[in-house]
């Protein structure tokens, strides 16, 4: 999947039972910001990467299937932990989303721009700060 997993805010946005324009809205906020994330570190990355099979394909791929929707969706749906969920639905398998999410926002913020990335922001507080996920449309409606 994408190396910076901005597929995995989609996740609850099924378990919530949101419509395409707004599963769309979030595929693309998503792109965005993996795209400003790898220009901020790799500044002559070319644009069209984001384009090829590891780009956009991927990213859309992952959105619609995979042991991350899978988990997120039931995530939203019981209100277990991801920790809970993931030992009980992967068997042995571990999620690669927030994990992934941990990682970027600490980059993020370390570098002091944390708020110019409110989706990477808004999955990180779900998954560790305890933000509920509709905080997700919190997001998207001030962007």
């Amino acid at each position: 999947s994408s190396g910076i997993n901005a597929e995995w805010p989609l996740r609850p946005g099924d378990g919530m039972g949101l419509g395409g324009n707004t599963k769309a809205a979030i595929i693309r906020l998503g792109m965005k910001e993996m795209v400003q994330f790898s220009k901020m570190f790799s500044p002559t990355s070319q644009q069209l990467t984001f384009f090829e099979s590891c780009g956009v394909a991927d990213l859309i791929t992952t959105c619609y299937g995979g042991r991350n929707r899978k988990v997120s969706e039931a995530f939203v749906k019981t209100g277990k932990t991801l920790d809970v969920l993931e030992a009980e639905m992967l068997g042995g398998q571990k999620l690669q989303g927030p994990m992934t999410a941990k990682e970027v926002y600490h980059v993020l913020k370390a570098k002091g721009v944390e708020g110019s990335y409110p989706l990477f922001r808004s999955v990180y507080e779900i998954c560790y700060e305890g933000m509920p996920p509709k905080h997700l449309l919190d997001t998207l409606s001030t962007i």
